[in-house]
Order: structure tokens, then sequence, then C-alpha cells
């Protein structure tokens, strides 16, 4: 059965162990308010369930706890940064917020960055800059989960891609190239649930329901057929030629924690007063989404939803009632909590 967490008491435990295996104060806080965001938003692909993975890294040494996060060419408006084998998160907040200044400055500021790990969800990111009334983009290269269209070896990843544009709401679409994330298949293996078809492939190439199977044959089935596998070989590309990086399938797996990762992530933030007003840009998302929902509406549909808006309501809805985490979840929880002797925070429901 499912218990809820008040958030702040949930971001408080996560934070106390990522201090304990190591992080500063603030980089700890940090990566626990991206892991809790993830769960208030309804995203629990990329909430608590990272935390046993993030834990066996850092123990291992395979992440850099401190690292010298720099940039190593600065060409102006594009940059190439250096993790230095930093948490995604730590390391993705600081060339996010590069991206942004540089877009302050040349009104674009595109940041790529190597040398990184898992940073969690994209769309983390890409709303830092809808905050700071800009569009941001963001898109990272993944372990080798994916197969090329036609093949049956995972070589490329699943390439996520978040776009975030400010409005009222800000419109945020974080979305993976597959069918669904990775952390979704790994959900239904740890709870003993079956996948639907579709969702992914057993080692022969063959459609499967069974989420170990997925697991251990690294084959997400990609959006779209063909079309999803070609946008990931092309962010692929763009990402690790560009910095002269790993493509994913020279990406360390996850459970690999022999060395560091080398993701590598993409950051574009665009200035959109440099092109037209602020105001007028929010008034003109306002009626464009004014229009799309007053649609008429397919059978059995209620509402039409713009991008971002379940993401809002569900961080609504658990701001005010706790976030909910099923049994297996606790159970990791706790393990973690007597391992690092850090106190399990408390449930309210």
């Amino acid at each position: 059965m499912s218990r809820r967490m008040h958030p702040e008491a949930l971001e408080g435990f996560l934070a106390a162990v990522f201090q304990k295996l190591g992080l500063p104060g603030g980089d700890a806080a940090w990566v626990a308010s991206t892991l809790v965001q993830a769960e208030l938003r309804g995203v629990s692909s990329h909430g608590v369930i990272r935390l046993p993975n993030y834990t066996r890294r850092l123990e291992a040494g395979a992440a850099n706890t401190r690292p010298n996060i720099r940039v190593e060419k600065d060409c102006g408006a594009l940059a190439l940064m250096d993790g230095d084998n930093g948490i995604g998160q730590v390391v993705s907040r600081r060339a996010m917020e590069e991206s942004i200044a540089r877009a302050d400055r040349h009104n674009v500021g595109l940041v790529l960055v190597k040398e990184s790990n898992h940073f969690g969800a994209a769309a983390t990111y890409a709303l830092m800059a809808a905050g700071r009334g800009m569009a941001g983009i963001v898109t990272t290269t993944t372990m080798k989960n994916v197969a090329p269209h036609g093949a049956r070896a995972p070589l490329i990843g699943n390439n996520p891609i978040a776009i975030a544009l400010p409005g009222n709401p800000p419109l945020c679409l974080d979305m993976a190239l597959s069918v669904v994330a990775r952390g979704y298949v790994l959900q239904a293996a740890r709870a003993g649930k079956k996948i639907p078809e579709g969702w992914g492939l057993d080692s022969e190439g063959k459609p499967t329901t069974d989420p170990n199977e997925v697991l251990k044959s690294a084959l997400l089935s990609p959006i779209a057929g063909h079309k999803g596998s070609g946008l990931s070989i092309l962010i692929d590309a763009l990402l690790a030629g560009l910095a002269g990086s790993n493509f994913s399938h020279q990406v360390r797996e996850v459970g690999d924690y022999s060395g560091p990762s080398g993701v590598t992530h993409l950051f574009l933030s665009i200035k959109i007063e440099a092109l037209v007003p602020l105001a007028a840009f929010r008034a003109s998302m306002d009626a464009f989404c004014g229009v799309l929902r007053a649609a008429p509406r397919a059978m059995g549909v209620e509402r039409i939803w713009m991008p971002g808006e379940m993401e809002l309501e569900k961080e609504r809805e658990r701001r005010e009632k706790g976030v909910p985490l099923p049994p297996e979840r606790l159970q990791e929880m706790a393990e973690i909590a007597g391992r690092l002797g850090v106190p399990m925070p408390e449930a309210v429901g």
C-alpha cells in the first residue's frame, strides 16, 4: 500500500542522504529538490526510484561529489563545458545558468556539457529558462537502450528532449524518444507487474510484457518507429559530435559503477524579448492555448490538456496531500536510511 509523505520532509531526507555521501549542502539540497519535484509533477520515473542508483554510484566513487565544472571552450553565445563527472543535476544547473547568462548577453545561449551523469527530468532545466522569460530547450544522451530502426541491438539512447515557454502557466513538454522512459519499466519490474505491449522488446527483438526482459535486453521501443529512431540518432550525433564526447553506445550503463558515465547534455536559452515584448509573447501563448482548449472534443474526452498542465495539476494536489510512494520505494529508502544512519521521514497517510 502506498504511503504519502510531505514534500518538505521527503526533500530533507534525500538531502541528508546525499550529504552523507559527500555532496556539499547546497548541491545535496538541489539534487533532492529535483527528485521531489519530479514526484510532485507525477513523473515518478525520475523521482525517488533513482535514489538506489545514485547512492550506489556515489558509494562506488564513480561520480565526483565536488566536481570542477568549467567552461572549456568559450565562443560567445556558444560554450562547451566539462562537468568533471559530477552528479548530473549539479552539472546541469550550472550549465543551464551559463546558457541563460549567455542569452542575456547575446540573445541566445547554447551550452554543451560533457563528462556528466544522469540529470533527472529534462523539464527541470527547460523550466529554469522559462522562469527567466526565455524559451528553454534541453536534450541529453543516455545509455544505449534503443535499437536503430531494423536492428535488434541497443546502440542509441532514448535521448529525452524538453521544451518550455513562458505562459500562464508555462508550456512544457518533456519526453523520451522511446514509448516510455526506462524508469517506468524499472518501476514495473520492482513492483512485480507486467508492462503494456509496445513498451519494449526482448533480446530477440520480439515484443514482450515482461519488464525484466526489457531491462535485460535494453531494448525500449522508439516512438513512431523509424522517426523516433532517426531523431535519437541525430541527437546522439549532434551532442557527441560537437562535444567530442561519448555516443550513447559508449555511455556507461546503469548499474556499471566501474567508472564515469560520460553523458553529454545540451542547453539552449532564447531571449524572447530580443524579438517580441515578453508580455505580448505570453498573451499570444494564452490566446493560442485558448483556441486549442476550445476545440471540439473527441468522444469520451472531458478536457483538452496543454503540455505541462497535467503536471501542474498533479503538483497542486501532491503539495496539499503529500507525495505517494509505493511499498517498494519505501523499502528502498529504509534500506538506504539504515545503511547511512539517516532518519526516515514520517508518512502522513
